[in-house]
């Protein structure tokens, strides 16, 4: 009862002792034991000791082949047990060896309908999604979803699970809209089932907070992540492994809010204690070595950055394989630190064969291979080969907006970077359109003062002053400065920049002291900030090289 009712903790108080006594009154062997010890095993997975599941799982396993044979119902569940109790320490290939035979015996043993049939055909799918097979794993999601209501009822909890990773596995192949539409229903579904704070309600209303982002919808998952955090730390403590990734997650929705340094302050601790928790190579390990590499970049701590960016691609070959989505995903970013730093060359080796190979795992119109092609567009950029960039850029534009939706955050990104190819190739009044276009945009999707809108906001003025409207080049840029030193802070980096362009504007309108009086300190601060043998930094790269997404992709589903 307390392991149905999400109280983990206390069955584990009551199975500890159990096992023991069991094995001096009916011995080890006895089928009863053998239950006992497994669900020991289960309550240890329950409560992030994946560990000592582990530990009790492998053995648990060849005993139960011993005492009741290789096809016994039982044995078969201690398999997929184990399976899950790999996949808990990062084993993914360990575990999907495993799952892939199992689910045709136990048709075999079972048949195709049986629940637990249709457990095997579940953990199948995620063991598939772990190691990036997420075409597969659809495959197998959507009629398992169907086969689920039809053999259990609708409000079960085991359908209720299959249609939450049906939603993820929309989400993992981009189909965004699809995974919100049952991601909002099924929470309150599963509140309605379960209750508001049993564990797989916390885990679905952590996906529809994901699935809010996905689409674009900031705030939304933001209201959703923050108090998920508290409740998740009340329930199953603050070192346990989902709340962990709750964490992690109310960090990158500070982040999508331009808050960095509300991101940055809960994103380093993070990765300690996650090392600490699950180990140094734990894919969850990873991916928050991952976002603390994006949250320095975020607030200009870009060596900070690339320090962590290198090793952690390795590594990642390493522990998933080079063609993972979360490898690529590594790459990527990788590629946007050399950018930062200067090195557009390293940047630019990277990013062509990623786009081939990003086409190929996830497929021409995955989100994130139209990232990928919108990076290399920008690398394009930054060696000076802007007829090449604009090839890229025009169409992604029309296909992100058919595909992401005008509003999208993403397509606001590539309507931005687009302007300023045009500017590039000489089609001023074109980029100044698609300027004026963005910053209504932006304001009314992230506000005025998200780090994003300021980004724009300076590109609008940069494309005022090519057409020659200085003097509206003027009224944002001293508008621009205070906001950036509010939202900023006055040492950051793109604050720099834009005292600098403000000191140019002043000389283009021919206020010249008013100029001098700015860039005699910004000189001084400059090599404080950002190492005395900095190069002046222009406008048009910063604003450019801002504008480059990220992937997150590392926010963290729930299976």
């Amino acid at each position: 009862m307390y392991g149905s009712s999400g109280r983990y903790s206390n069955a584990l108080q009551l199975e500890e002792p159990l096992v023991e006594l069991s094995k001096v009154v009916v011995g080890e062997e006895h089928p009863d034991t053998l239950t006992r010890i497994q669900n020991l095993a289960i309550s240890y997975s329950r409560v992030g000791r994946y560990s000592d599941a582990l530990q009790l799982a492998e053995p648990l396993v060849e005993l139960s082949k011993v005492v009741l044979g290789e096809e016994h119902p039982d044995t078969l569940t201690r398999i997929q047990n184990l399976a899950i109790s790999y996949s808990g320490v990062g084993r993914y290939n360990d575990a999907l060896q495993l799952a892939e035979p199992l689910v045709e015996l136990s048709k075999k043993v079972l048949g195709e309908e049986h629940p637990d049939s249709l457990h095997r055909i579940q953990n199948l799918a995620v063991r598939y999604s772990e190691v990036g097979r997420y075409n597969d794993a659809l495959q197998l999601e959507e009629p398992l979803v169907e086969l689920s209501v039809k053999v259990l009822g609708e409000e079960h909890p085991d359908t209720l699970t299959r249609i939450q990773n049906l939603g993820i596995g929309y989400s993992d192949v981009g189909r965004y809209n699809d995974a919100l539409q049952l991601a909002e229903s099924l929470v309150e579904l599963s509140e309605k089932v379960l209750g508001e704070e049993h564990p797989d309600s916390l885990s679905r209303t952590q996906n529809l907070a994901i699935s809010y982002s996905k689409a674009g919808r900031y705030n939304d998952g933001f209201q959703l992540a923050k108090p998920l955090v508290e409740l998740s730390k009340k329930v199953l403590g603050g070192e346990h492994p989902d709340t962990l990734t709750r964490i992690q997650n109310l960090a990158i929705s500070y982040s999508e809010l331009g808050r960095y340094n509300e991101a940055l302050q809960l994103a380093e601790p993070l990765v300690e204690l996650s090392k600490k928790i699950l180990g140094e190579e734990h894919p969850d390990s990873l991916h928050r070595v991952q976002n603390l590499a994006v949250r320095y970049s975020e607030v200009g701590r870009y060596n900070d950055a690339l320090q962590l960016a290198e090793p952690l691609v390795e590594l990642s070959k390493k522990v998933l394989g080079e063609e993972h989505p979360e490898t690529l995903t590594r790459i990527q970013n990788l590629a946007m630190s050399y950018s930062e730093a200067g090195r557009y060359n390293d940047a630019f080796q990277l990013e062509e064969p990623l786009v081939e190979l990003s086409k190929k795992v996830l497929g021409e119109r995955h989100p994130d291979t139209l990232t990928r092609i919108q990076n290399l567009a920008i690398s394009y950029f930054e060696v000076e080969r802007y007829d090449d960039a604009l090839q890229l850029e025009e169409p992604l534009m029309e296909l992100s907006k058919k595909l992401l939706g005008e509003e999208h955050p993403e397509n606001l990104s590539r309507i931005q970077n687009l302007s300023i190819s045009y500017s590039k190739v000489g089609r001023h009044n074109d980029a100044l359109q698609l300027a004026e276009l963005l910053v209504g945009l932006s304001k009314k999707v992230f506000g005025e003062e998200h780090p994003d809108t300021l980004t724009r906001i300076e590109s609008l003025a940069v494309r005022y002053s090519k057409v020659g409207r200085y003097n509206d080049t003027l009224q944002l840029a001293e508008h621009l400065v205070e906001l950036s030193k509010k939202v900023l802070g006055e040492e950051h980096p793109d604050t720099l920049t834009r005292i600098q362009n403000l000191a140019i504007t002043y000389s283009k309108v021919g206020r010249y002291n008013d100029a001098l009086q700015l860039e005699e300190p910004l000189v001084e601060l400059s090599k404080k900030v950002l190492g005395k043998n900095t190069h002046t930094l222009y406008t048009e790269y910063k604003a450019w090289q801002s504008a480059i997404l990220r992937l997150e992709d590392t926010m963290m589903h729930c299976n």
